[in-house]
C-alpha cells in the first residue's frame, strides 16, 4: 500500500495579520509541493481558532478556502488540492459544484473535494445560517452532495429536495477528472460515517483519532472492502530530538491537552514514546524516528494518506522539510 503525505495549512491565528497568513500558506504549498508531497489541503471555516488549539475563540485572521485554494492550484505544479473539509450546508450546492468544477480546471485536475456537514454553531449563526441538528445537517449535506454529483455528470440538473430546489443548472465547464474528482467526506460520529457512506464516496478523511477508534470505524463500515482511500489528519512537531520537538509544540500542547509532560501521558500510557509522544489522538511528536514509529501504526490498520497538522502553524514550512528528508523517505521504501 502506497503511503502518501500531505498538510493542513496555516489559514488561521491570532498573530498574524491576513497577509501574513497567506504568505505562510504559499510558502507551505510551495514546499510541499517541492518536496514531494501529494496533498495541500485548507479548512473551511468562517470563524478561526487561536493557533492548533479548537478552544472556541475566535482568531484575528482566517481565510477563505475556496479563494485560497484557487491561487494555491495556480501558484503549484503537482500537489493535490483538498478541503479539509467543505461544509456543505454553508453554499448552496448547484454553485458548489460550479466553483468546484472551476478550480478542478484551475488546478488541472488535481482537486480532491472533502465534504462535511459543519460542527460549530457560531459559525452558522454568525453568519446567518440557519443551525439545524446533527441529524437534519447530514440529511441536507447529503441532499448536497447528491446535487453536486449531478452537476458534475449531467448536462442540466434538475432537482426536488427537502432542503435544495435545482431548475435546469447547468455547470460548464465539468470538472476535468472524470466522472468526478476524488469525493472524501470527514467526520467521526457513526451516524456521520453512515450517512455519508450512502454518497458512495472515494475516500474518508478522518480526524486525529486513538487507533483502536479508528480502526474499529474502519472495519464496521467495511472501508478496506470497499476500496475507500483511508486518510486522517496527524498533529505533529518534529525535530532532531524528541526533547526539541516537544518544546516547539509546548504551548499548542499546553492549550489542548493540559500540561505536556503529564496530560498527554495519561491520555494513553499503554503507547508511549519518547518526549511525550501519544497515539491516542493522532498526535506524533518527536524526532524522525519517533514520527515513523507513531505513523506505521496507523498504516497497518488501513490509513494511506496522512494530513500533518504542525505545531506551531509556523513551523510548517520547516516540518515539511524534515518530513520530506527523514520520515518520508521510510515509506517509500517500505511500500
Amino acid at each position: 500500500m502506497a503511503v502518501r503525505f500531505g498538510v493542513y495549512l496555516p489559514t488561521f491565528s491570532r498573530v498574524r495579520t491576513g497577509r501574513e497568513l497567506w504568505n505562510m500558506c504559499l510558502e507551505s504549498a510551495l514546499t510541499a509541493d517541492k518536496f514531494g508531497f501529494t496533498s495541500i489541503w485548507a479548512p473551511d471555516h468562517l470563524l478561526g481558532f487561536d493557533s492548533v488549539e479548537r478552544v472556541g475563540e475566535p482568531s484575528i485572521d482566517m481565510l477563505e478556502s475556496f479563494t485560497t485554494m484557487a491561487a494555491l492550484a495556480q501558484a503549484t505544479k503537482n500537489v493535490r488540492v483538498g478541503f479539509s473539509v467543505l461544509c456543505l450546508p454553508f453554499r448552496n450546492p448547484a454553485l458548489t459544484a460550479k466553483m468546484a468544477a472551476t478550480l478542478d480546471v484551475i488546478s488541472n485536475g488535481r482537486l480532491l473535494f472533502g465534504l462535511g456537514a459543519g460542527w460549530r454553531e457560531d459559525e452558522f449563526k454568525s453568519y446567518g445560517y440557519t443551525w439545524r441538528p446533527l441529524k437534519e445537517r447530514l440529511e441536507e449535506s447529503i441532499e448536497a452532495a447528491e446535487v453536486i454529483k449531478r452537476c458534475w455528470t449531467m448536462d442540466k440538473v434538475y432537482f426536488k429536495g427537502r432542503y435544495y430546489n435545482i431548475d435546469g443548472c447547468e455547470v460548464k465547464p465539468k470538472p476535468l477528472q472524470k466522472p468526478t474528482p476524488p469525493i472524501w467526506f470527514g467526520g467521526v460520529g457513526l451516524k456521520a460515517i453512515e450517512g455519508f457512506i450512502r454518497i458512495n464516496p472515494d475516500g474518508w478523511l478522518s480526524p486525529p483519532l486513538r487507533l483502536e477508534d479508528l480502526k474499529y470505524r474502519i472495519d464496521v463500515f467495511h472501508m478496506v472492502d470497499k476500496g475507500l482511500t483511508i486518510a486522517m489528519e496527524m498533529y505533529t512537531s518534529i525535530d532532531e530530538t524528541s526533547d526539541k520537538a516537544l518544546e516547539k509544540a509546548r504551548r499548542p500542547i499546553e492549550k489542548w491537552f493540559g500540561d505536556p509532560a503529564e496530560k498527554v501521558a495519561d491520555y494513553d500510557a499503554s503507547v508511549q514514546l519518547p518526549g511525550g509522544v501519544t497515539v491516542r489522538y493522532g498526535v506524533t511528536i518527536g524526532s524522525p524516528n519517533d514520527c515513523i514509529d507513531v505513523i506505521a501504526r496507523y498504516v497497518e490498520v488501513g490509513v494511506s494518506h496522512f494530513v500533518l497538522h504542525f505545531m506551531p502553524l509556523e513551523d510548517t514550512a520547516e516540518g515539511l522539510k524534515m518530513y520530506a528528508e527523514k520520515v518520508i523517505p521510510y515509506f517509500s521504501e517500505s511500500c
